[in-house]
């Protein structure tokens, strides 16, 4: 029988530096067009993205979808896997009008989130995007994305779940405890210094600063000092990330978009993330008998857990645990999950996490 040995060098403290430093973003998110054609997913300037949106998923009233090319979203979704990257898809969009709200009813809204998610198995995303942006329902648009979030926290792994929201309407800062991103729309007209009083409207709702995400109009003229002022600015506001809006049209200022680049943690995918929701951490230490020890704390009993193992690209080869957190100490069998090398052990409970890595050898 071949044996391995797991030696666990935590990383935790490598990544709570990296936050108290303010040194990465949590996300860079962009959104890939069909109409625009000068980035091609083979060629897109991935090392400025975090995470893509292929745009766009069109809702119908009765639940049904118009969905995209599938050969480019295959494309799109490739490549950026190829990088360690995310794809998700956005559904919604200017010009929806009320097609939501009979989508949304409660006689079609469960078989529009069906056909949403079996979009998403069928091609492979790692989550979506909603981009709700007119003719609102607040009753219905709040249903949706609770709905939503309950019927992925019961997939293996959970897919990740954004919101394109407008800080202009107060109606999309209040699904802010249902998705992990909340990324707001302004995209121009708004200087770094002033950006803050734009996004009040969410953490005064009471969304985390690091689920957040300031929008940056690179498409549509911004300079590569004002993309830095951006940056920075999520940086020192501590807030989670930035969207870029129609990457596809920034063929004449690639300098715009790659000024993002530097902002991009290399471990993209595992190693970062915004502060943590809670005042006590989760941990995670590997015992002489060959398990994994970990700990909740109180404050994070009925939110979500997952315990799982990536590789070095940020792509998920195990899931050990997943579903509602438990509060206390625990231990689970660690097996190796593939082939000998690196990995990442991952725990998260709600807004806190561990990583750590995990170097195993026959």
């Amino acid at each position: 029988m071949k044996s391995f040995t797991a030696v666990l060098a935590f990383l935790g403290i490598l990544v709570s530096a990296a936050s108290a430093q303010n040194k990465y973003l949590g996300w860079s998110l962009g959104y890939f067009t069909t109409w625009d054609n000068t980035y091609t997913p083979e060629n897109l300037p991935w090392e400025s993205f975090t995470h893509m949106a292929y745009f766009q998923v069109w809702p119908n009233s009765d639940g049904s979808l118009q969905l995209p090319n599938e050969g480019m979203a295959k494309r799109l979704i490739a490549e950026g896997h190829k990088r360690g990257k995310k794809v998700i898809f956005c559904v919604g969009g200017a010009g929806v009008k009320d097609a939501f709200k009979g989508a949304c009813s409660n006689a079609n809204r469960g078989k529009f989130i069906s056909n949403m998610l079996a979009y998403l198995k069928k091609l492979g995303y790692d989550g979506f995007d909603t981009d709700w942006e007119e003719n609102f329902d607040d009753a219905l648009f709040i249903a949706w994305h609770k709905d939503l979030r309950d019927s992925i926290n019961k997939l293996v792994p959970v897919p990740l779940m954004t919101i394109a929201a407008e800080d202009w309407f107060a109606t999309t800062a209040k699904v802010h405890m249902y998705v992990d991103q909340v990324n707001d729309m302004r995209y121009t007209g708004t200087s770094a210094a002033n950006y803050p009083k734009s996004l009040s409207v969410f953490t005064n709702a009471g969304a985390d600063k690091a689920k957040i995400g300031a929008g940056l109009g690179i498409s549509m003229g911004m300079t590569v000092q004002q993309v830095t002022d951006m940056s920075n600015m999520v940086l020192a506001q501590g807030y989670g990330g930035l969207i870029q809006w129609d990457v596809t049209k920034n063929g004449g200022a690639p300098a715009n978009m790659s000024a993002i680049s530097k902002f991009i943690n290399p471990s993209v995918g595992i190693f970062t993330s915004g502060p943590t929701k809670y005042s006590e951490q989760v941990t995670l230490a590997m015992g002489p008998d060959g398990h994994l020890r970990y700990s909740i704390p109180t404050s994070a009993i009925g939110s979500h857990l997952d315990l799982g193992v990536y590789d070095m690209q940020g792509a998920r080869v195990k899931t050990l645990l997943h579903g509602p957190a438990m509060g206390g100490s625990f231990s689970v069998p660690f097996h190796r999950p593939g082939t000998a090398g690196a990995y990442v052990v991952r725990l998260s409970a709600g807004g806190a996490y561990q990583a750590s890595q995990a170097v195993m050898a026959r």
